[in-house]
């Protein structure tokens, strides 16, 4: 038997049907039906320390709740042994569930999984079920490269994104803590939020970010006015030179994506300068081994 989770879980399946490597290995969806659940007391299991999601909404908190009051908890949470009991990996809302009715017990399915290994059954499972705000995504994704040193296609075999996906996903965490705590609330769009990373300047991104609060505007509003902030020479000139905007625009966002940096192309009269924009002398780094990579790959 499955219960709801299970079918929002078997729908999540078959919109990303290319699950990464990392899921399929460790927990193949017909190992649920082969693999021994037990009863394991409520109280010797701890949150999963690598949880990617952070925000619970109360109303399906509750609705679960209800369900579990009614018919018990039909699928299993999945943990692991540590040294203080067990850690839960996957299952966050019904482990929470069962802990809010006071049951004392709870099935589950042990595995054993590294850390890097839980993480990525969290943070795939919570893809899956669209469980994740676009912040929380990306710092699942930001946690995975900086905690166990991996790559971007790395990450994206692994959790069955493309690269370009996880990419435009972290760069999310280049903009200014309001404007992310706004796109985590779901009070701003990822579409508003993408058109403003192309300015470079945190201060610009918050003015244009309140302007967009103030007079409700689109994301194509928003692209206009990025316009003409990037290119205010241009914007007036001949249909040439409005073509030749519009292509530079595109390099800037190809070389964005390639780079995983804020890009500005600016133009005054036929010359123009290029600005790239570094957090840190490691970011600087990476950008630069970035460039020589591709320098590299072009004269072979």
């Amino acid at each position: 038997m499955l219960d709801n989770n299970m079918s929002n879980k078997t729908q999540g399946t078959q919109k990303r049907s290319a699950l990464g490597r990392g899921l399929s290995s460790l927990i193949p969806v017909s190992d649920l039906k082969r693999e021994f659940i037990e009863k394991i007391e409520i109280t010797k299991i701890v949150s999963n320390r690598f949880q990617p999601r952070n925000n619970f909404v109360e109303e399906k908190l509750q609705e679960l709740v209800e369900s579990i009051k009614e018919h018990g908890v039909i699928q299993p949470i999945i943990v692991r042994k540590v040294s203080q009991g067990y850690e839960l990996i996957a299952g966050e809302r019904r482990f929470l569930a069962a802990k809010r009715l006071g049951l004392g017990e709870i099935p589950a399915i042990l595995k054993n999984v590294t850390d890097q290994e839980s993480l990525e059954l969290a943070l795939i499972e919570n893809i899956q079920r669209d469980d994740l705000n676009p912040i929380e995504e990306a710092l699942g994704y930001q946690m995975l490269c900086s905690e166990f040193n991996l790559s971007q296609e790395s990450v994206s075999q692994k959790v069955g994104r493309s690269r370009t996906a996880v990419t435009n996903s972290m760069r999310l965490l280049k903009l200014p803590e309001e404007i992310q705590n706004s796109v985590a609330e779901g009070a701003f769009s990822v579409g508003h939020a993408k058109v403003i990373l192309g300015v470079v300047d945190s201060d610009t991104q918050l003015k244009i970010f309140n302007k967009i609060i103030a007079k409700d505007l689109t994301v194509r509003d928003t692209e206009k006015m990025v316009h003409t902030l990037s290119f205010p020479k241009i914007r007036k000139s001949s249909k040439i030179n409005l073509e030749r905007n519009r292509k530079y625009k595109n390099c800037a966002e190809k070389l964005r994506n390639v780079l995983d940096s804020s890009v500005e192309i600016k133009w005054s009269g036929e010359k123009g300068k290029l600005v790239i924009r570094f957090e840190s002398e490691k970011d600087l780094e990476k950008i630069v081994r970035k460039i020589s990579s591709q320098t590299t790959t072009q004269s072979e």
